[in-house]
């Protein structure tokens, strides 16, 4: 089976139509249609991959018969209207049992095809006799308008199948829907007894956790020292000691997130300008090969300076960690006025964001290429939420030419609040 003709059976299942009753409006246009015709017989035939399915028919008893025992069949993909005045002078219908008399004895044979608006063939509106005779060019215009009747009422039957799917699925989500707006209450009461939870958390990561590693990683250091002439102890030392580092680096990072949601916001005036020089300053030791533009007029903003400055700090580490191999790593700060907030933006020409993650990277621990093992998805989600409680909006784009962009909004006039 082809690819098409999968395509137009999975269009005639999508309608509901086979081995189903055809209903009084359907049997009706079927009749009209006789009538029109001036012949005794006429049926609506369904093709599917393996017969013909006459879903109703006037003048004689329909069924289903092999598809390759239909006439209509044979043209009906080809979307044209199809007549012959007697179907024993067609080569190909003259030897089809519906013409020969095993099933039928079809002379005057009109077929009007229902090709739906996506273009699949489902079948056809076919009228006959078992005489000659012909049709006017009135009787062929009102019988293809008939097919568009047919068509009509299969796509109303439709809908209204999919209409009573969605009612369903409405009905679902409104229940959930009223559960969980039951449930929130107690949800907003649990985060806030866990918000302080994690505040007494971060201390105990900062001591309880912090302290052991720095001790781990003096006796690793004494180890080293120690087995310096055995490669084995020196390869088993390196790697424990960088573990312990991407412990240490990891348990800074969640410390940065829980104090950027969580610690005192204090907004005051502070210069933009001075908060990425305090920001590359923090940045010195991986700043090597790398050209950092500022432009000249960056404002004076109203924020929480230690927030703004961590939040830069992040934005252009993360350029300088991820840089392209095959050009010098560029990084550009700028920033203008729009409307009632300040647009920020970090551009650099590094690797970039694949469309499909710039949303996902603000996701705590979201991480654009795991294998790589470049960071531990925290700095952008920490990023979000310092500009969160300053109510403004974070989001990252592609840089014209490669690398990434990051744009963030901070309104112009801040509301002074400890916290948000």
């Amino acid at each position: 089976m082809t690819t098409r003709e999968q395509e137009r059976i999975a269009a005639l299942h999508e309608y509901g139509l086979l081995d189903l009753p055809a209903g009084d409006e359907l049997e009706a246009v079927v009749r009209v249609a006789a009538l029109v015709a001036g012949v005794p017989n006429a049926t609506l035939n369904l093709i599917d991959e393996n017969r013909q399915c006459q879903l109703t028919s006037f003048g004689f008893e329909g069924g289903i018969s092999a598809r390759a025992d239909s006439m209509c069949a044979v043209h009906f993909e080809e979307g044209e209207f199809i007549h012959r005045a007697d179907a024993r002078a067609d080569p190909i219908f003259k030897i089809n049992p519906w013409v020969t008399g095993a099933l039928g004895y079809v002379r005057n044979y009109a077929s009007v095809p229902l090709i739906t608006p996506r273009g699949y063939a489902l079948g056809s509106l076919c009228v006959f006799d078992d005489k000659p005779g012909e049709l006017t060019d009135d009787q062929v215009a009102r019988l293809k308008d008939l097919g568009l009747v047919v068509l009509a009422l299969f796509e109303r039957r439709r809908q209204a199948r999919v209409n009573g799917d969605l009612a369903a699925e409405l009905g679902a989500k409104n229940s959930q829907l009223e559960r969980a707006q039951a449930d929130r209450a107690a949800t907003i009461a649990e985060l806030r007894r866990s918000n302080s939870e994690l505040e007494q958390f971060a201390a105990v990561v900062s001591h309880d956790l912090a302290a052991p590693l720095s001790v781990v990683n003096g006796y690793l250091e004494v180890l080293g020292e120690n087995y310096a002439a055995d490669s084995q102890a020196v390869h088993f030392i390196g790697a424990a000691g960088r573990a312990v580092g991407r412990m240490s680096a990891l348990i800074t990072a969640l410390l940065s997130y829980a104090r950027a949601g969580h610690a005192p916001c204090r907004f005051e005036p502070a210069g933009l300008g001075e908060l990425v020089e305090l920001a590359l300053a923090d940045l010195a030791a991986r700043l090597a090969g790398a050209e950092i533009t500022i432009a000249d007029d960056l404002p004076e903003l109203t924020c929480d300076p230690t927030l703004i400055r961590q939040l830069l700090q992040n934005l252009i580490g993360n350029s300088l960690k991820y840089r392209h191999p095959d050009r010098p790593c560029r990084i550009t700060v700028d920033a203008h006025h729009d409307g009632a907030e300040w647009v920020v933006s970090v551009a650099d020409n590094g690797l970039g964001i694949p469309a499909d993650q710039r949303d996902r990277v603000f996701e705590m621990f979201t991480q654009v290429d795991p294998s790589a093992r470049g960071g531990h998805g925290i700095g952008l989600s920490t990023c979000r939420r310092i500009i969160d409680r300053h109510g403004g909006r974070i989001t990252a784009g592609e840089t014209t030419g490669g690398g990434t962009t990051v744009v963030f909004t901070l309104p112009a006039a801040v509301r002074v609040a400890g916290r948000r």
